[in-house]
């Protein structure tokens, strides 16, 4: 763990009580040290320092505003993040997400597997994946999946399965349909695909 993410993790420790609170504005709230914060896990040039953290530049706005809403009213739970979340308001979440989702989404290279993209076939028919995700480019409150980071998209797809993560029950009741290998292999196929 980088010490960058460790200072991330007490700070998360420290505000985690306000994340059952309605968020308050973030005193002295200043973008440029916001955008440093969220570097120093998801990347200075949009790659993000760890597999299990995803891309956020380039992001659907509407998207990121939700999970930042989420996380700071505790829909969504994550160590790091949920702390972090409940420090800022509407606007300042707004902000956050406005300035994200203007930039260039980065290049992630993916190596594929022999057969992940029988077995994402599989799962985007099973799973119903694409009645929502389309082209996987995203749509406002729809993320995009194309060359997301495959080691966050199936923890993500787990955290559905599993009832981990509660705040898109559509998505729990979609995943549950899919096992182990399937997810595996969506992951990277979906990480692998360009929409640029």
């Amino acid at each position: 763990m980088t010490s960058r993410c460790a200072r991330l993790l007490l700070l998360a420790a420290s505000v985690t009580g306000l994340a059952t609170h309605p968020a308050i504005a973030k005193e002295g709230f200043l973008l440029e040290d916001e955008v440093a914060l969220c570097a120093s896990c998801h990347g200075e040039d949009g790659v993000p320092v760890d597999p299990a953290y995803p891309v956020i530049w380039g992001q659907q706005y509407f998207y990121i505003y939700t999970q930042l809403r989420d996380y700071g009213a505790g829909r969504r739970e994550n160590d790091i993040m949920t702390g972090i979340a409940a420090e800022y308001d509407r606007d300042q979440a707004k902000t956050l997400a406005e300035h994200f989702a203007a930039l260039a989404w980065p290049e992630i290279p993916v190596q594929l597997q022999d057969g992940d993209p029988a077995l994402a076939e599989k799962g985007i028919t099973g799973g119903q994946c694409s009645a929502c995700h389309g082209k996987w480019q995203g749509d406002s409150r729809i993320p995009r999946l194309a060359g997301q980071q495959p080691g966050y998209l199936a923890q993500t797809m787990r955290d559905f399965k599993n009832d981990v993560r509660m705040n898109a029950p559509d998505k729990n009741s979609t995943m549950k349909q899919l096992d182990e290998a399937t997810i595996e292999a969506l992951s990277r196929y979906l990480a692998d695909v360009d929409v640029q």
